[in-house]
């Protein structure tokens, strides 16, 4: 079966697509480390540029793993305390933009009668800011960001929490993600799955999707042919 049939097959049904934000949306996850990085080596630790793609974006590991895989007499609500600010004002000063791609993938899901959402964990206030800033708030029916997220990805609580403010069950829901936490999130929710490579999670073993891309390019260029 062509990755343009299975498409077909995953959203015959659907009335959402559900994307992940940082890194499929928006370029943010650079700015995400940089962010990390300046408050450990405000402590006299060393994040390591490679090892934070695979532990913290992919496997979700965070901060808290950071601190007891070396054993640092850190607090990590403390460290996410100092990084949120140094995060938020890259949102706000326009550093973090969006992947044309990846709003071109909305609007044609938009166009085609498709809700359309974000599932994040980042704050709900950096995602909205990102987008007004990019003139793409209007695309999303709903954002689900941390607040208020008592289990955060892989847990299934924010994919839910998005279906719910959608008002639709997951099984009507699709995710698109490309980290390994997001996947099985989605999947525990009880929806299916498209997962795209990106320049950082490229080379990883990420399993579980009903359809895996070489990225939201690829998402977007099989949607213009469906839908044509």
């Amino acid at each position: 079966m062509t990755n343009t049939d299975t498409l077909k097959r995953i959203l015959d049904g659907a009335k959402a697509v559900i994307f992940d934000f940082d890194n499929v949306v928006v370029d943010s996850e650079p700015f995400h480390y940089e962010a990390y990085a300046a408050v450990f080596a405000a402590h006299g630790h060393t994040i390591d540029r490679d090892d934070y793609w695979l532990e913290w974006t992919s496997k979700g590991g965070g901060a808290a793993k950071e601190i007891r895989r070396y054993g640092l007499d850190l607090d990590p609500a403390a460290i996410q305390a100092e990084k949120d600010p140094i995060y938020a004002a890259f949102c706000r000063d326009g550093s973090v933009a969006p992947f044309p791609e990846a709003i071109e993938t909305a609007r044609l899901l938009r166009g085609a009668g498709f809700l359309v959402a974000i599932a994040s964990g980042s704050y709900r206030s950096d995602i909205e800011a990102i987008l007004e800033a990019n003139d793409a708030r209007d695309l999303f029916a709903a954002i689900v960001g941390k607040d208020g997220i008592a289990r955060y990805k892989p847990d299934p609580e924010t994919y839910l929490a998005a279906c719910a403010e959608l008002r639709l069950a997951p099984s009507a829901c699709v995710a698109v993600e490309d980290a390994e936490k997001g996947v099985k999130s989605a999947r525990a929710a009880g929806m299916k799955v498209i997962l795209v490579e990106t320049a950082i999670t490229r080379g990883l073993s990420i399993g579980g999707a009903d359809l895996s891309l070489s990225g939201v390019a690829e998402l977007r260029d099989l949607l213009r042919r469906i839908l044509a």
